[in-house]
């Protein structure tokens, strides 16, 4: 039921600069504005100006708004709107034969308010690996919208509470063998009430060739993400025909 990508989801991004070529794509710079040129817009970047008939700007919607400012200052104001939350993630690994004490189960998701956590994923069952060596690994997602005080502690006081809690549900040892947190300030987008009607306004606010895409707008998953960059491609090509 669950796929990953052997390496990590990075070898999407790099298979397609790759396949690309380095006269088709730039990386490695920042963009710091887009602006309206003739015929076209203007893409400022730390190399330099880029020329483009068209532009698709992907970044998360606060980013978004600080490119568009100049070009599009009415979607800019409706960018800067959406909220994030933060987020955090806890890895936990266990000794060699600690993964045989766990269900076979993919996680859990935990109520609001009653553990550390706010989800689980058990990836050495869901995505078992011959390299865990019977050990137990996890993965536990602290913070949400209106929990975000839970990241205001340190890194070890954060990886305590969820061992403790992780002991509590499924008998794992007092102490992981290895863990890590890894932070995410405003990495989750909240969809108010409203929200769709705000992406509509958000686009028809913008001027014809560019586009915006993204998970703050209409989908977080990495498939809604896939899609709305299909959809916004085929925008892109029927301006050019």
């Amino acid at each position: 039921m669950f796929l990953r990508v052997r390496g990590g989801l990075e070898r999407l991004t790099r298979a397609a600069a790759d396949a690309l070529g380095p006269d088709r794509i730039r990386t490695g710079v920042t963009v710091r504005a887009v602006r309206g040129a003739d015929e076209g817009f203007e893409v400022e970047h730390d190399g330099g100006h880029e020329r483009a008939a068209a532009v698709i700007v992907t970044t998360p919607a606060y980013a978004t708004a600080e490119l568009l400012a100049s070009v599009a200052p009415a979607a800019s104001d409706g960018l800067r709107a959406i909220p994030y939350a933060s987020t955090a993630v806890a890895l936990l690994v266990y000794p060699v034969g600690t993964d045989a004490m766990l269900p076979a189960t993919s996680g859990f998701i935990a109520p609001r308010g009653c553990l550390p956590m706010t989800a689980a994923t058990v990836i050495s069952k869901k995505w078992p690996d011959e390299a865990f060596g019977g050990r137990a690994v996890l993965r536990c997602f602290v913070g949400a919208a209106g929990a975000e005080e839970q990241l205001e502690r340190d890194d070890e006081d954060l990886l305590a509470d969820v061992a403790r809690a992780l002991t509590r549900i499924y008998g794992l040892p007092d102490r992981p063998e290895a863990a890590r947190v890894v932070r995410w300030p405003r990495a989750m987008p909240q969809y108010e009430v409203g929200h769709l009607d705000r992406v509509q306004a958000i686009e028809d606010a913008l001027p014809p060739g560019l586009l915006v895409t993204g998970q703050g707008l209409r989908g977080v998953g990495i498939p809604d993400c896939v899609r709305q960059g299909a959809e916004a491609a085929a925008r892109v090509r029927s301006l050019a025909g």
